[in-house]
């Protein structure tokens, strides 16, 4: 037997946590229990042109892959077309967001590394009212609480 606690998990489609994520439908696939806090893993299914604003992360490393869909990726001042099939590394302290630019639903699996931080922003943003516009200045406030920096969108 191993002395290893994790716990080996597999994770039907559709069977995760759902949230409703400021638009997104984040379904967690592995949260930071079963891996200790080593990784989330999330699928996160976006409408056609919704959009995660340019941010930093201080203290997690993302790695992304796009199942489905065309996005616009912002990184580091810069903006890329990436569709499906297209994997994405943002280390740490690295300026990144993206948008939905396809005329339909897009979809895209998402490592963060460590996790625990990361899944109770989900959980916290994921609390917030689904049926208004966020509170911006909430939002803002739970992007700082979790070590995150939200920044200007990128000029045209």
């Amino acid at each position: 037997m191993s002395s290893n606690s994790k716990q080996a998990t597999i994770v039907e489609a559709g069977k995760g946590r759902k949230l409703n994520v400021l638009g997104h439908t984040v379904n967690v696939v592995l949260g930071s229990r079963e891996s200790q806090g080593d990784s989330f893993v999330f699928e996160a299914i976006s409408p056609a042109g919704l959009v995660v604003p340019p941010h930093i992360h201080e203290n997690e490393d993302e790695y992304g892959y796009i199942a489905e869909g065309v996005y616009e990726i912002y990184l580091d001042g810069r903006t890329y077309e990436a569709t499906a099939g297209a994997f994405l590394y943002f280390p740490r302290h690295s300026a990144h967001g993206f948008r939905n630019i396809g005329s339909t639903t897009g979809k895209m699996i998402w490592i963060s590394t460590p996790g625990a931080s990361v899944e109770r922003f989900f959980d916290e943003l994921g609390a917030l009212p689904a049926d208004a516009p966020p509170d911006l200045q909430k939002v803002a406030g739970i992007f700082t609480k979790y070590n995150m920096q939200v920044l200007p969108p990128p000029e045209k």
